[in-house]
Order: structure tokens, then C-alpha cells, then sequence
């Protein structure tokens, strides 16, 4: 299954390119942020007495991501963060990048997940993805990813000449 999973994140990853994982993360991100925030009692006007099930809100978690995923790069975010096309990377960093960002698709994912239903992953899932530890690795090993796993070192000095 491990072999099956590395092969499945380096097709992804070479097929998005370094900048697309960069911009689907960062749309991860922001999703996550967005769907947690949302006051769903303070939205009783649409109907809604009680936050909706952990299916609809992962449904609008995808979904943000999807609708980030295709407006950043039409955003400052583009110009702010040196992102066009696919943009070019050793096969490992991709590998790197397309791994944690899968991984924390569906750390955040199941986090939405209630607890009686986590109870029901493998223990090896509910050790990888679940838990305080596993969440904070999950947010932050992606950003120290993008990071530290190359770009253009003089990108800020093309400015100055």
C-alpha cells in the first residue's frame, strides 16, 4: 500500500507541477480556515438551526479548495508568491510536496469527521492523521515544505537590478 501511495503522489504531483501544488495548498489552507469559521448558528436565516453534518462540511471544505485553487491564480497572490504555470522541480521535492499536501487533505478532512466515526479508522490512520500532534504536524510540515524545498534564491534581487 506504501508503494502504491508514493507512486500515486509523484504521478499527482509531476502531473500539477511544483507552483500548483504550491497554490492547492495554500487554497487547503484557506478553505480549512474559512469553512471552520463559518458562525453557522448565526446563519439561522438560511434555515440552519445547528451546524451541518460533517458530510456537508467537508463537501465545503473540497469545495473552497476547488474555487481557490482557481482564483488565486488569477489574484495579487500570483504576483505575490512568483506563481505561473506549473513551474519546475526536482522529482523529489515534488514528491515531498504532493505527499504532505495529500496528507493534509486528509488530515483536515477528517477532522470534520465526528468521533464516533474516527473510532472506526485503522490504527496506523488514526496515529498518521488524528490526533492534536498529528494535526499540528499535518498544518505545519506542508508550509515548512514550501519553504525550504528550493525556489528561485535571487527572485527578490531581480527587483533591485
Amino acid at each position: 500500500m506504501a508503494l502504491i501511495f508514493l507512486g500515486v503522489a509523484l504521478v499527482y504531483g509531476l502531473s500539477m507541477g511544483k507552483n500548483r501544488l504550491v497554490i492547492v495548498t495554500l487554497g487547503v489552507y484557506l478553505s480549512y480556515f474559512v469553512t471552520r469559521a463559518i458562525p453557522w448558528k448565526d446563519l439561522t436565516f438560511l434555515g440552519l438551526e445547528t451546524a451541518p453534518d460533517s458530510t456537508v462540511q467537508i463537501f465545503i471544505f473540497l469545495a473552497l479548495a476547488l474555487g481557490f485553487f482557481f482564483a488565486i491564480p488569477h489574484s495579487a497572490f500570483k504576483s505575490s508568491l512568483r506563481l505561473g504555470g506549473r513551474g519546475r522541480g526536482v522529482w523529489w521535492q515534488i514528491l515531498i510536496l504532493s505527499i504532505l499536501q495529500i496528507g493534509l487533505i486528509l488530515a483536515l478532512a477528517i477532522s470534520f469527521l465526528p468521533i464516533k466515526t474516527i473510532v472506526f479508522l485503522s490504527p496506523l490512520a488514526q496515529f498518521v492523521l488524528v490526533g492534536a500532534i498529528a494535526q499540528f504536524l499535518w498544518l505545519l510540515l506542508p508550509i515548512l515544505a514550501i519553504m525550504f524545498l528550493g525556489g528561485n534564491r535571487h527572485a527578490y534581487y531581480d527587483d533591485e537590478e
